[in-house]
């Protein structure tokens, strides 16, 4: 799954619409060429400081899988901010919050959500949890074995930003272990297809 990010994150250089579009052929060209080989087109679409999305409904719905995040207005109270992510979670587009408690090991600090409210929506939405393999460790062992526990889905991701980060995968893969999480609770345990059949 490539998943750039969406415009409000600058210092990501995130992408505009149309910038969008153009990935859009080139993924479906690429995906031709190397088939059966196939790669999904998503989006790390930031969840605004007003707990709004950064595209539109129109363009989401094009994509294959979305994942929302917070990565501005960290210095909002709990209650702002476990709504923004719940907000996101309810979206009928929205298919991964990505690293929910947004800390960076030895850098930055978990945000101070409501974990309950937070698992619960996302058990009821089917809107999945990510565990982050980069140095966010994110959720870390604690937090995904009680999002198993209330019923979430969960995905590992690398956040890998360059090839060589790929290998952050298999810290993630440590963190499902930990937290006694089964093959059925997680996305990347599926198929393309059954993926796409999970997320639409």
């Amino acid at each position: 799954v490539l998943t750039d990010h969406s415009p409000s994150l600058g210092v990501a250089r995130g992408l505009i619409p149309e910038r969008v579009e153009e990935q859009r052929s080139e993924i479906a060209r690429l995906n031709g060429e190397l088939a059966p080989f196939r790669t999904l087109h998503g989006t790390e679409l930031e969840i605004r400081a007003d707990a709004t999305l950064d595209y539109s409904d129109e363009l989401l719905a094009r994509f294959d899988i979305v994942i929302a995040s917070i990565h501005t207005g960290r210095g909002q109270s709990s209650e702002q901010l476990t709504r923004r992510a719940i907000v996101a979670i309810e979206h009928p587009h929205v298919d991964v919050l990505a690293h929910p408690s947004g800390r960076i090991v030895n850098r930055r600090d978990a945000l101070p959500l409501d974990w309950p409210r937070v698992f619960e929506a996302a058990a009821r939405t089917g809107t999945a949890l990510e565990i982050n393999g980069s140095p966010r460790l994110d959720l870390d062992d604690t937090l995904a074995r009680a999002a198993g526990r209330a019923g979430a889905r969960l995905t590992l991701a690398s956040d890998a930003h360059r090839t060589e980060e790929l290998t952050q995968q298999r810290y993630a893969v440590d963190i499902a272990r930990r937290a006694w999480l089964g093959p059925d609770q997680l996305l990347v345990t599926r198929t393309a297809e059954q993926l796409l059949e999970m997320v639409r």
